[in-house]
């Protein structure tokens, strides 16, 4: 298939490039979540390779999920260009993260910790700013790998 990127180039894309993007893109995902699961103090190899396993699942699961149809949607309306992949990686990565906080969400706190609010609260936006930033890197990884430019 052959497709206009709107920038005067052309871009060819098939099932077996969107396929390998995929794959790609769920074992990135599940480096975040091993990045994530050793900065929470996690040391247990056992423990870090099942996270990663696991995380690998369900990031696969959600790129194809939520990923999946914004993907199509801006690849119909004509959008195919890696900021395009990256921006919608990045806002998926931040609402999953955002999403999963417990409790009372990304700025709840232990009653224990009211004195460092201010610190956890800067903490907690900063590793959001930092997996959006991941998150938007490996949406630009699979746009790479899912799209080719055509000689």
């Amino acid at each position: 298939m052959q497709h206009d990127s709107g920038a005067g180039r052309h871009f060819e894309t098939s099932g077996r490039q969107i396929a390998a993007a995929l794959v790609t893109g769920s074992g990135l995902g599940g480096l975040l979540i091993l990045m994530l699961l050793i900065s929470a103090g996690q040391r247990a190899p056992l423990a870090l390779a099942g996270g990663w396993a696991v995380g690998t699942l369900f990031a696969g699961m959600a790129l194809a999920a939520v990923g999946g149809p914004i993907w199509l949607l801006l690849h119909a309306i004509g959008l195919r260009r890696g900021r395009y992949a990256a921006a919608v990686a990045g806002l998926l990565g931040l609402g999953l993260f955002a999403g999963g906080q417990g409790g009372g969400g990304m700025f709840s706190l232990a009653p224990i910790d009211t004195r460092s609010w201010l610190l956890g609260l800067a903490f907690k936006l900063a590793q959001a700013a930092a997996i959006t930033l991941f998150a938007g890197g490996i949406g630009l990884a699979m746009w790479r790998i899912a799209y080719r430019p055509t000689p």
